[in-house]
């Protein structure tokens, strides 16, 4: 029977893990922090490794990094689990971020259990001191963001880890009361961390702490693909993409941009009104290209059109639908890219947002 060491300091998590992890039927290894799992590692090498990050006594990254520095324990799959976005995290076979869904977890440890490829042995040089005054500070900062979003996010992903476990039970009872009043705590909590995500992603923003890792791609396709994903989410809307039939080539970080569109697609569903209809689209103008998203809902009041990007403000007449960091965060993440997003929009005649982003002229072909 396959061995899976699972290294996490909060015991509630810890234990909800291994019991996915047995119910999968694999054998699962328990340790508090970073330095019980590398002793267990050494004393009996595991098949898998599922690792938090932020852990008392080692870090997962300290854990992982351990691990390849050892012949008998490089070419162990590690799966490393985080509230936040640790530097380095493509180092590991799998990276997963809290709250961990169910199925996304269980795939991880399948499949990382299906293939253990060989892994290089690295080399990780000393970090240089810096000579900058200011860096003492940044550090900090960082470091309280990574600790704000543990502390939240670790609970939250042990709610909904064990909420999820527990609607499987139910529904395979045949609970129907039961299985409803499960799927509207995970309905919550999701609604947790989004707003937990975006409080800690707008503290970065403003900070200058979000780092791009754009990738040269094919946008029409992202275009083609994201829209297939929110008609299979919301199959009671009409979702129309227009212009992306020719492929159109340029450097752009595809998590970013899935996140401003996301935000605005969402925002175009939820204030769609009675049409049900909404608009993706992409058109090239000289030296970039611009994707908009429209709908036919109720639209922003001319008053409000000027501050729609900034923190903390939301739709008119809908006080409690957002916590109005979406547009600000979304906004942010276009200017990192070089680019922009705007907003046309009628009182009651709907709304229409224009992301733009740079575009060189070998980009399109």
């Amino acid at each position: 029977m396959s061995g899976v060491l699972i290294a996490e300091d909060e015991e509630a998590l810890l234990e909800v893990f291994a019991e996915v992890v047995e119910a999968l039927g694999y054998r699962a290894i328990r340790a508090h922090n970073g330095e019980d799992a590398l002793m267990l590692a050494r004393t009996e090498p595991p098949d898998l490794v599922v690792s938090d990050h932020m852990m008392p006594r080692r870090t997962g990254m300290e854990l992982l990094r351990a691990m390849r520095a050892e012949p008998s324990l490089a070419s162990v799959p590690f799966v490393l689990l985080s509230a936040a976005r640790p530097a380095g995290r493509e180092e590991a076979d799998v990276f997963l971020a809290k709250p961990v869904d169910l199925s996304a977890f269980e795939e991880a440890i399948t499949g990382a259990l299906r293939s253990r490829p060989p892994v290089a042995v690295p080399t990780f040089p000393e970090p240089k001191a810096s000579t900058d005054p200011r860096r003492g500070g940044f550090l900090a900062r960082e470091e309280v963001l990574n600790w704000v979003a543990h502390e939240l996010k670790t609970p939250l992903s042990s709610a909904r880890l064990n909420a999820q476990v527990l609607l499987r039970k139910v529904e395979k009872r045949g609970e129907d009361d039961e299985a409803r009043s499960v799927d509207a705590v995970l309905r919550q909590l999701d609604r947790m961390n989004h707003l937990i995500s975006s409080i800690l992603d707008a503290s970065r923003l403003s900070e200058g702490k979000v780092e791009l890792r754009p990738r040269q791609g094919d946008l029409a396709v992202f275009l083609r693909e994201l829209i297939q994903e929110w008609r299979d989410l919301e199959p009671q809307v009409d979702f129309v993409l227009r212009g992306a039939e020719e492929p159109v080539f340029l450097p752009f970080d595809g998590e970013r941009v899935r996140q401003v569109l996301n935000n605005l697609l969402s925002n175009a569903v939820k204030y769609g009104g009675e049409t049900r209809r909404v608009e993706l689209g992409l058109a090239l103008h000289p030296g970039l290209v611009d994707i908009h998203v429209r709908d036919w809902g109720i639209g922003i009041s001319a008053g409000a059109l000027p501050s729609v990007f900034e923190r903390f403000q939301r739709a008119d007449g809908e006080p409690a639908q957002g916590h109005g960091l979406g547009l600000y965060i979304a906004s942010s993440l276009a200017k990192l890219h070089g680019g922009s997003l705007s907003v046309k929009s009628v009182l009651g005649e709907g709304a229409t947002f224009h992301l733009r982003l740079p575009l060189s002229r070998r980009s399109v072909s």
